[in-house]
C-alpha cells in the first residue's frame, strides 16, 4: 500500500512538469513560427492553445503580435487588452499596444498609452523618443519638442535629438532655435547632409545666402557629387548673381543625372540672366514639360524663345502664360511689354499697342511706358497726334530713371526725344 502511494505521489508531480513542458514547446513553436513570417500558422496555433488556456499573457502577446502582423489590428488590440488584465502596468505589453494603436493610425490612443509607459518608468529614454516621435509624426511638434529638450540636457551627445530638436523648431518657424540645434547636430556628424540641407534651407529663408553657400562649399569639399546640396548650392550662387557659378553647379547636377524641373528651371534661368537666350530654351522647355502650370517658366521660355529668333513659339508661351494665372501687377506688366514688342517684330503694331496700354494700366507707376505707348502711336502708327498726350504725361511724371540714352534709333534718350517731338507735332496741329 506504501509503495502505491509514494507511485501516485511521483505520478502526480510528473503530470505538472510535462504539462509545462508542452506549454513551453507550445510556445516556443508559436514563437519560431513568427521568426519565420509565418504568422497565420502562429495565431491559429495559438488559438488552438488559448482555447484551452486564456490565461498566457505570454501567449496572449504574441498572438496579438501574428494577428497585427496580418494587418488585423482591431483584432490584436482586443487580445493584446485581454493580457493586459492580469497585469495593467506591464510596460513591454503597453508598448506593443502603443504599436498596434499607430500602425491602426490611431494616434491618440498610440500617444496616451505611451505616455502612461513614461509614467510608469520616468528613466527610460526609449519611451520619451517614441512619445516625441508620435507627437512629432501628429504635426504637434510644440510638444514633442518639450518632450526632446529634457533628454538633450541630459546627454547633448545624441545626433538624433540634436537633429529632431531641429526639425521642431524648424516647422515652429523659429528659425534661431532651429539653426542653434542643426548646428550642435553638425558638430556631432559633421558632414550630414540631411542636416546640411535643412539648415541651408533655413539660412536662406532668412535671407543668410552668404552663410548657406558658405555650409554648402564646406559640405561639397567633403562629398561633391551629393546632388540635393549641389542645388541649394547653385541657388545660393543665382541668389548672389553669380551666374556663371551658379550655372556650373546645375551643370554638374545634369551630369550627375538630375533632371528636376528645379535644376532645369535655375539653369535655364541662370543662362537667362547672362542673355544666353538660345542655350536658355531647351531647360525652361524641360521644366515647362514637367509641370505646365508653372506660370513663371512658362513666361521665360516663351522670352527666350522670342529672343532666339523662335517668334512664333515664344509668343505661343507668352499668350499661354496669360491663361495660365492672372500675375501680380508689375510681373503682368513685364509680361505685356514683352508680347508688345515681339508683336512690334512681327510688324502688328495694333496689336502692340493694345499689349503697351494693357501694360501700363497694370503697372501705372512704370512711366517709360507711358513713353513706348506715344512712339507707338508716332512711329509705328504714325499716328502723331494719338501719341502726343502720352509724351506729355510721360514727361510730366519723368524722373531721372526715366532718362536712358541709347535706346532709340535716333540715339537720343527718351526725355530729349519726347520734348522734341512735343515740338514738331505742336507745330504741325498749328499749320
Amino acid at each position: 500500500m506504501g509503495r502505491l502511494l509514494a507511485a501516485l505521489i511521483i505520478l502526480l508531480q510528473i503530470l505538472p512538469d510535462n504539462a509545462r513542458a508542452q506549454e513551453q514547446e507550445s510556445i516556443s513553436q508559436v514563437k519560431y513560427l513568427m521568426e519565420s513570417c509565418q504568422f497565420s500558422q502562429a495565431s491559429t496555433l495559438a488559438e488552438r492553445i488559448l482555447s484551452k488556456d486564456s490565461t498566457q499573457t505570454d501567449l496572449l502577446l504574441l498572438l496579438g503580435r501574428a494577428l497585427a502582423a496580418q494587418f488585423q489590428y482591431r483584432e490584436a488590440i482586443v487580445i493584446i487588452g485581454e493580457a493586459l488584465k492580469a497585469d495593467s502596468t506591464n510596460v513591454l505589453m503597453l508598448n506593443e499596444l502603443a504599436n498596434v494603436y499607430r500602425q491602426s493610425g490611431d494616434p491618440g490612443r498610440a500617444i496616451s498609452t505611451t505616455r502612461k509607459m513614461t509614467e510608469l518608468n520616468p528613466g527610460n529614454r526609449y519611451f520619451r523618443l517614441q512619445l516625441a516621435n508620435l507627437y512629432y509624426a501628429g504635426d504637434d511638434f510644440r510638444l514633442a519638442a518639450q518632450v526632446l529638450l529634457p533628454l538633450y540636457r541630459s546627454d547633448s551627445s545624441s545626433f538624433f535629438i540634436a537633429k529632431q530638436l531641429g526639425n521642431c523648431f524648424n516647422e515652429l518657424k523659429r528659425s534661431d532655435s532651429a539653426i542653434l540645434f542643426y548646428r550642435r547636430a553638425l558638430k556631432i556628424i559633421p558632414y550630414d547632409p540631411y542636416v546640411t540641407g535643412k539648415l541651408a534651407n533655413i539660412y536662406i529663408r532668412e535671407d543668410f545666402t552668404a552663410m548657406a553657400l558658405y555650409l554648402t562649399e564646406t559640405f561639397l569639399a567633403q562629398d561633391s557629387s551629393n546632388i540635393a546640396i549641389l542645388k541649394q548650392n547653385g541657388y545660393c550662387y543665382y541668389l548672389l548673381i553669380d551666374f556663371r557659378q551658379a550655372t556650373t553647379r546645375f551643370t554638374q547636377c545634369l551630369q550627375l543625372g538630375d533632371s528636376s524641373k528645379f535644376t532645369m528651371k535655375y539653369l535655364g534661368l541662370s543662362y537667362y540672366k547672362q542673355e544666353k537666350y538660345d542655350t536658355a530654351v531647351p531647360f525652361f522647355r524641360s521644366a515647362f514639360y514637367s509641370d505646365t502650370t508653372d506660370a513663371e517658366v512658362c513666361f521665360y521660355y516663351g522670352v527666350s524663345a522670342c529672343r532666339s529668333l523662335a517668334v512664333d513659339t515664344g509668343l505661343a508661351y507668352l499668350n499661354r502664360t496669360l491663361r495660365l494665372l492672372m500675375p501680380p501687377g508689375k510681373f503682368l506688366s513685364t509680361l505685356y511689354t514683352e508680347l508688345a514688342y515681339v508683336n512690334t517684330s512681327k510688324g502688328e503694331a495694333d496689336t502692340a499697342l493694345f499689349f503697351l496700354k494693357k501694360a501700363l494700366e497694370a503697372n501705372p507707376e512704370n512711366n517709360t511706358l507711358r513713353f513706348k505707348i506715344a512712339y507707338q502711336y508716332d512711329f509705328h502708327l504714325r499716328m502723331p497726334f494719338e501719341g502726343l498726350p502720352y509724351y506729355r504725361e510721360f514727361l510730366k511724371n519723368a524722373s531721372q530713371e526715366d532718362h536712358p540714352g541709347g535706346n532709340l534709333p535716333q540715339q537720343v534718350s527718351y526725355t530729349d526725344y519726347a520734348k522734341n517731338r512735343i515740338g514738331e507735332i505742336a507745330g504741325k496741329r498749328k499749320r
